[in-house]
């Protein structure tokens, strides 16, 4: 393995461990979808799905979720109401998470920050553009990082640096 693969290898094995004792609360899926913007805002409906695009100062909250950004999309069906995807662009754009009932936090940013639910209903945080996440134990940067929080799944690609505290409980 080469230097770069090797050191790519090492960050995301890194994250796998980080990300095994890092799930986010369980009841914040089961929250309501918070929304405020300091700008404009407007609606459009193609498709079936319905589109509310705001400005300055974006914060989107469900439970312990939160992301914050200079601008954000909500995607959602005008049929079922279902939320299906929220975009948040930033400089950067913020994302900041209760991964227990102890006080345990996960942060992250990046250049924009997706907010949807995979094929299997897990809901995935996909920081794009100078990503980083970090939490007590770990801190990485990479250019992509996608976390699916049911789970405790991380996967980053692109150049990646980080660092990761062992015994940390």
């Amino acid at each position: 393995m080469s230097g770069p693969e090797c050191a790519r290898f090492l960050a995301c094995a890194m994250l796998l461990c980080w990300a095994a004792g890092a799930p986010a609360l369980e009841n914040d899926s089961e929250q309501t979808i918070e929304w405020s913007a300091d700008g404009s805002s407007s609606m459009s409906t193609e498709g079936g799905v319905r589109r509310l695009h705001m400005t300055e100062n974006v914060a989107i909250t469900q439970g312990s979720l939160e992301i914050n950004g200079d601008e954000a999309l909500l995607e959602y069906s005008t049929e079922t109401n279902e939320l299906s995807r929220v975009t948040v662009q930033g400089a950067p754009a913020r994302y900041r998470q209760a991964l227990d009932d102890n006080g345990g936090i996960v942060s992250g940013s990046g250049d924009t920050i997706l907010f949807y639910e995979d094929e299997d209903g897990n809901t995935v945080i996909e920081l794009v553009g100078n990503a980083d996440i970090s939490s007590r134990e770990m801190n990485t940067s990479c250019e992509r990082i996608l976390y699916v929080t049911e789970l405790e799944l991380i996967r980053a690609s692109g150049n990646c640096a980080g660092a990761f505290t062992p015994g940390n409980d």
